[in-house]
């Protein structure tokens, strides 16, 4: 019989990637958990839709006990409200037949408490604090920063948001001298590495993927070669920085809207502007740990360059 996997938040973006790498690779039953079924999202997934009831914990446990589900993988959105992802882990802890966790983390930086700054870093860590009291088999994957957000045109469900770089209108805003090292994957070279992760007898509760290593010169770089445009690129200093101001983007006013419009632009600054000072610092590049890229030496991750290819249909 066939492990029940759950992926919390597999409608769309990195959640609904994996349900598409969960569901190639075969050795698994997938079901969707969402806030409302969706026939249509069934239709093109090819994985059941389970309406879950987010705000009740006793809900939750009854969903995962009368789906015999077994392991649960989080991509639901905490960063405003952590009370979904905060009761999943409790009912997971509660069910009988639940014994798998991962977490909403998927993020470029290592999570630990000298970063509890940055509102998103004291979600996450909630989180892992919050499993730490269960019973619960549980493991944080960090993939470093989402390629797709680097390169036009790649093939995606994520909603992609620029970072620094603002490839669609061939500009960047980079940290000092825009030389800190940054750790890059797809979010598809992601999702097979999570499939394949399944199948371990047991995890550690930690583990990274980098499918390349690139300074933001760098990737201004690829993108150059990748578009046949120059960008025009702009450089942050450190005083700046530490003023919480960045050089604003053309791209970023999707962000400040999606984050609730113009009030949220200091808010956004700030923390691309930490962010900044961090990426200086070489914080955004792992040192150490266990990297799934070792663990699973067969599957070969997009660099950067391959990643460009594909992206204009070369690869």
């Amino acid at each position: 019989m066939s492990t029940i996997v759950a992926v919390a938040g597999g409608s769309s973006g990195l959640g609904r990637t994996i349900v598409d790498a969960l569901k190639a690779d075969g050795r698994y039953e997938v079901l969707i958990l969402g806030r409302k079924t969706n026939p249509k999202l069934e239709e093109e997934s090819g994985a059941r839709v389970l309406a879950a009831d987010y705000t009740s914990v006793d809900a939750l446990v009854a969903l995962l006990e009368a789906n015999k589900i077994a392991v649960v993988i989080s991509t639901v959105k905490s960063l405003v409200d952590t009370t979904p992802e905060f009761n999943l882990i409790k009912a997971a802890a509660r069910s009988n037949v639940t014994k798998r966790f991962i977490p909403n983390a998927w993020s470029a930086l290592e999570f630990k408490h000298e970063f509890k700054s940055l509102p998103i870093a004291v979600a996450r860590l909630q989180a892992l604090d919050e499993l730490k009291k269960t019973t619960l088999e549980w493991t944080a994957i960090y993939p470093g920063i989402f390629m797709e957000s680097f390169v036009q045109g790649l093939p995606t469900h994520l909603t992609v948001y620029p970072l620094e770089v603002d490839v669609e209108n061939n500009t960047a805003g980079l940290p000092v001298k825009g030389e800190g090292p940054i750790s890059l994957t797809y979010s598809r070279d992601i999702a097979k590495y999570v499939a394949s992760l399944l199948s371990l007898d047991k995890w550690e509760q930690s583990y990274f993927i980098t499918a390349d290593v690139k300074t933001w010169n760098e990737i201004v770089a690829a993108a150059e070669v990748g578009k046949g445009v120059k960008f025009n690129v702009s450089y942050d200093s450190v005083e700046k920085l530490q003023r919480g101001e960045v050089t604003d983007l053309p791209g970023y006013a999707k962000m400040y809207e999606a984050f609730g419009g113009e009030a949220a632009k200091p808010i956004v600054q700030g923390i691309f502007a930490q962010y900044g000072l961090w990426m200086e610092k070489g914080i955004f590049k792992y040192k150490g740990g266990t990297f799934l890229n070792d663990v699973f030496p067969e599957i070969k991750p997009l660099t950067l360059e391959e990643a460009w290819k594909k992206a204009g249909g070369k690869a």
